[in-house]
């Protein structure tokens, strides 16, 4: 069973690869997914964490405090709780106790680190999802009795570990970047249900329409970030018109950078175009 382990800032993601390596001794069974170790070295890095998200069984996020409202974090939660039961995805919680967590990770259950009994709550749920492989009661608590202390020491070396300051912000990537893995894993999200569901005839014909609702999503999604509305958009052969305004005094533009963003996440040309239908930026070589 696939395990994707979520982590954003130094002390996150320490405690994150402690537990990539810890719970295969608990649980043979399960493999752990980790950015640091598993993206090989000039690998695609948002592809293959797009790709283990799609992939994944379980999701457990490590929060501390100074992630816990990290743009990253809480994008990589999204994304594992549309994959499947909300109860699949468990926030772990170092140096925070379950009422410290708001925002959208408060919707699910969490698991605090320093508590022996939480951590092996949490491990039993993930044996459970081990449907027909799951590891008899008896065995797991020996496993998990003989292996506990180890990742007791690791946490509490971490907890003494004071955050580094603006460590946080280093590990965040932009919201284009990130909404334009929601448009891949929506996109791999269509081929795995249409294959699960043994219609493969069906595939291409689900992902048409499911490709036009997520991508306009999408353009309307990334306009609103940077404070633009979408008015309207046309898909021809040629490309993607766009009508979009800002509506303040009209004096923001639309910079390369996010013109090109679109362009890639779509996969076709893109045509920004005011009200009047004149023509406020495009990608490729012509940008103006």
């Amino acid at each position: 069973m696939k395990i994707f382990l979520s982590w954003s800032g130094e002390r996150s993601r320490q405690v994150a690869e402690s537990l990539k390596s810890w719970l295969p001794d608990v649980i043979q069974e399960i493999d752990p997914w980790v950015s640091t170790q598993d993206i090989a070295k000039g690998g695609r890095g948002i592809n293959e964490i797009t790709n283990e998200l799609a992939a994944t069984d379980f999701g457990v996020v490590c929060i501390t405090p100074e992630n816990e409202a990290s743009k990253w974090i809480n994008f990589e939660a999204g994304s594992l709780a549309k994959q499947f039961d909300i109860a699949h995805v468990v926030p772990f919680l170092i140096d925070m106790k379950i009422a410290d967590l708001t925002g959208p990770l408060s919707q699910f259950q969490a698991t605090v680190g320093d508590s022996r009994d939480d951590v092996r709550k949490l491990v039993g749920d993930i044996n459970r999802a081990l449907i027909g492989r799951a590891v008899a009661e008896d065995r797991l608590e020996r496993a998990f009795a003989r292996s506990w202390p180890e990742l007791e020491r690791t946490l509490q070396d971490v907890r003494r570990t004071a955050p580094r300051e603006g460590m946080q912000h280093s590990v965040e990537r932009s919201e284009a970047e990130m909404l334009e893995e929601i448009l891949l894993l929506v996109r791999k999200q269509e081929y795995r249900r249409a294959d699960t569901e043994g219609k493969v005839n069906q595939v291409e014909e689900k992902l048409s329409r499911s490709r036009r609702i997520s991508e306009d999503e999408f353009i309307v999604s990334s306009f609103a970030k940077i404070g633009w509305q979408v008015i309207g958009s046309s898909w021809e052969s040629a490309g993607v018109n766009i009508t979009a305004l800002y509506p303040g005094d009209g004096s923001v533009s639309l910079s390369r950078d996010f013109i090109e963003r679109m362009a890639k996440a779509l996969g076709r040309p893109v045509v920004v175009v005011g009200e009047s239908g004149n023509v406020v930026t495009r990608s490729g070589p012509n940008f103006s």
